[in-house]
């Protein structure tokens, strides 16, 4: 093969010529440029299509946070490893590909100026590393399509039936075919040089190596010609992903991309407040059009990963909804609708009138049943887990608000519900002068009788009404008076914080109560705040601002964590059994409080705490957010059973909380397992007070299953 060397290899200059048997070069950029041209004219029209429909929206403010969040999200896939087996699955074909890109781009550099340092040393590096990460694209190519085509994960598809399109092989093969030919060049390659005039140091790229090594049967000229054919497969089938980009799957690098730096910057679970409802002409989102063009532009972002779907206690206890699919189903109805805006926006350019045809489908009802619509528990594990940062959450609850304030179709139950609350500001319509009668003998003050203090205990409706959360909010106030905490309440001047009201849909009353609240807080000189609900600390942190409510707020379990750090709190007496804490997503995932709950219970003498199989972020919802509280489970397994067997199967007698809607569900399911002998819910409050062990608990092991459950 002497005698065929193009080049004679010196020791110390190891390298290789670029082009080496494909002096096509000019060939090769005219089909770049068609490929290119093909490319940039996909994306061109994918580009009219995100612009022809929504609402305007800034995503392009705070560039450095926003750079933060493309580095994070985008750059080192930390969303991505969540979940080990497909986080790693997707690392190899990213990360490998992002490093194969980088040396393409150092190879067209020295083809074209040179490199002095691409040679020797370096070059051997080099190739080392073009083989490791080609090697590790190939691997979570057959990982993926393993995964696709043979695991069959739920999460790939809808109630086991799997999703898979022509697109989704195209793309793997295509990438995968991309890795093999181009180990078979490099393998051609060096069966003809190595060992000749010097090149003694193939072995660095040892998959081209290997594979030349089963070569020995090829002739000189055959392997010459097998190179060069091998090399333009190579290259039509790379060029022809580039330009097949912007049509297939393959775009969510550019729009998953685009989606992590436009980033939602408000704070976690935030919806923006209708404003000027009395000028307004419709509410909520009934139709692609009172999208916001980012809201649109989500669904061109998700890649159908199902990580939503994966942990959505709907769609895991057998209702419709399920969060992938409502991305998808809208992205389906936007690529249906928007070239029929597209045309009529051209006709008018051109002076013609501008005739936009009513859509074929409503969609809200059609497009989006209004039982997915209504299963949603606001949870936020859509939203958390999502890499491509895609906002479920805001869409569905401006459908809801379309169907509640402009087609008064909603629930009956939430009917009562929103009637209670606009009568007597709580949803059991219970008469708000009572509102302070849990505190009868407690000796806690109102802020007209006290105003001197330094926490507002905003105590919420549960713990004013329903008769378990009346202990809470008994144990708690207690707490905080042997801690010498100076606060007061606002008893018949308090009113419920509307997150019910606002998250099932019914903006207009959330609002008056919210701006309700409000003034007679401003009116007392409110500062801080202690709640002992996760719903209203979260409304009144998050939500208050926008009606002038600036408070500090804190949840009762920070409160108490931060009591026994400090020694304010002495747990005296021993509380036996085994403790499992659950998350309320309220609590956790709105707002990242998972530790300090759990250290106030480990602080607890005797308490044993094991975790769920589901805790922290990837905690499973109770079932009763976004309004669920007050309505029905009709369709499936009910929610709060699936996370009662949760508890039982981590062998807890005592599952404890910190949410009152959590302590409810909890105990209704705990009883619906036949486990009241067995188990019951606390509230840490409860356990702590218990555990200071200065009286009898409010709410005895024995008394207070039985009672949630007569409840």
């Amino acid at each position: 093969m002497a005698h065929g060397a193009q080049h004679v290899y010196t020791v110390g200059h190891e390298g290789r010529e670029v082009f080496w048997n494909a002096p096509y070069e000019l060939i090769l950029f005219a089909f770049t440029a068609v490929a290119l041209a093909i490319f940039a004219y996909g994306l061109f029209r994918r580009w009219q299509l995100w612009k022809a429909l929504g609402k305007p929206e800034d995503r392009m403010d705070n560039t450095g946070e926003r750079v933060k969040s493309l580095i994070v999200n985008g750059l080192f896939q930390v969303k991505t490893f969540r979940d080990v087996y497909p986080g790693v699955m997707h690392a190899l074909i990213f990360f490998g590909f992002f490093v194969l890109i980088w040396g393409a781009a150092i190879d067209a550099t020295q083809f074209h100026i040179g490199l002095p340092f691409f040679h020797g040393p370096f070059y051997l590096w080099f190739s080392l590393i073009m083989e490791i990460f080609g090697l590790a694209v190939l691997l979570g190519i057959v990982i993926a399509m393993y995964r696709r085509y043979i695991e069959k994960p739920d999460r790939l598809g809808y109630r086991g039936t799997p999703d898979n399109r022509a697109d989704d092989a195209i793309v793997l093969v295509g990438i995968g075919a991309i890795i093999v030919t181009g180990f078979i060049i490099e393998a051609l390659r060096l069966h003809v040089n190595v060992n000749v005039d010097g090149f003694t140091w193939g072995a660095w790229s040892f998959v081209g190596y290997g594979l030349s090594k089963t070569l020995t049967g090829v002739g000189y000229d055959t392997a010459r010609i097998l190179h060069k054919w091998m090399w333009w497969i190579h290259t039509f089938i790379a060029l022809g992903l580039i330009a097949y980009i912007p049509w297939s799957r393959l775009l969510h690098i550019i729009t998953s991309a685009a989606n992590q730096y436009m980033i939602s910057l408000k704070p976690k679970g935030y919806l923006e407040p209708i404003a000027d409802f009395e000028n307004a002409e419709s509410f909520g989102v009934g139709q692609l059009e009172d999208f916001t063009w980012k809201q649109i532009f989500d669904s061109d972002a998700c890649t159908r990963c199902g990580r939503c779907q994966d942990g959505c206690p709907a769609y895991l206890t057998g209702k419709p909804l399920s969060p992938k699919k409502v991305i998808q189903d809208l992205k389906t109805y936007w690529l249906e609708r928007a070239p029929v805006v597209l045309a009529a926006k051209k006709a008018a350019a051109e002076g013609e009138d501008p005739v936009i045809p009513e859509p074929e489908k409503m969609m809200v009802g059609e497009v989006i049943d209004l039982h997915e619509l209504w299963a949603c528990t606001n949870c936020m594990y859509c939203m958390e887990h999502c890499p491509v940062c895609i906002e479920h959450i805001p869409k569905i609850i401006g459908m809801r608000q379309y169907k509640v304030l402009m087609e008064a179709d909603f629930a009956p139950e939430l009917q009562l519900t929103y009637r209670n609350m606009e009568n007597n500001s709580n949803p059991w319509g219970i008469g708000a002068h009572l509102r302070q009668d849990w505190a009868a003998g407690v000796g806690v003050k109102t802020l007209a009788e006290d105003s001197d203090v330094e926490y507002l205990f905003y105590v919420g409706c549960s713990g004013s009404f329903d008769d378990r959360g009346k202990k809470v909010a008994i144990a708690l106030a207690k707490i905080l008076k042997e801690a010498g905490v100076r606060f007061g309440v606002l008893g018949a001047e308090e009113g419920c914080c509307g997150d019910s009201a606002m998250r099932g849909g019914n903006e207009y009353l959330y609002q008056i109560m919210a701006q309700t609240n409000i003034e007679v807080m401003n009116g007392y000189g409110v500062k801080k705040i202690i709640t002992m609900c996760p719903h209203g600390y979260n409304a009144i942190k998050k939500d208050y601002p926008h009606f002038g409510g600036n408070f500090e707020v804190y949840h009762h379990t920070e409160i108490l964590a931060d009591l026994i750090a400090q020694g304010k709190i002495r747990l005296k007496q021993s509380v036996q059994g085994t403790f499992t804490y659950h998350d309320s997503c309220f609590l956790g995932r709105y707002n990242d409080i998972y530790d300090q709950p759990r250290n106030a219970l480990k602080a607890v003498p005797g308490l044993n705490l094991v975790e769920m199989s589901s805790n922290h972020a990837k905690s499973f919802c109770c079932g009763a957010g976004g309004a669920r509280m007050w309505m029905e489970e009709d369709i499936g397994e009910r929610i709060n059973d699936v996370r009662a067997d949760q508890a039982i199967a981590a062998n807890a007698s005592t599952i404890a909380v910190g949410c009152p809607f959590c302590l409810t569900m909890m105990a209704d399911g705990i009883k619906d397992r036949g486990k009241e002998e067995t188990m019951e819910a606390l509230d840490i409050a409860e356990i702590i007070w218990d555990a200071m062990g200065l009286e009898e608990a409010t709410a005895s092991a024995e008394e207070a299953p039985k009672e949630a459950a007569a409840e």
